[in-house]
């Protein structure tokens, strides 16, 4: 369902056949990737579906990334346990 929402928006979902191998991340990560992925060939196929598709959302890119590991530290955020004696 989310891949297709480009193909919904513009209602050409039988003019295309798409397949999508996409790895790394979560099932919602790779759903919008795949998402945004196709939203990209689309408008490179024909750049009057950009307005369209920017107004729904579907051509800004997720920038949320990890956070890298601090030093002292065991992840980013989480600190290693503490011992009062």
């Amino acid at each position: 369902m989310i891949a297709n929402l480009p193909f919904s928006i513009l209602g050409n979902a039988e003019e295309w056949d798409v397949e999508v191998t996409a790895r790394g991340g979560g099932i919602a990560g790779q759903m919008g990737a795949v998402r945004l992925g196709v939203s990209r060939a689309l408008v490179e196929n024909d750049p009057a579906v950009k307005s369209p598709l920017k107004k729904e959302g579907l051509m800004t890119r997720d920038a949320r990334a990890v956070e890298r590991k601090k030093f002292g530290r065991k992840k980013a955020r989480k600190r290693f346990q503490f011992s009062k004696r």
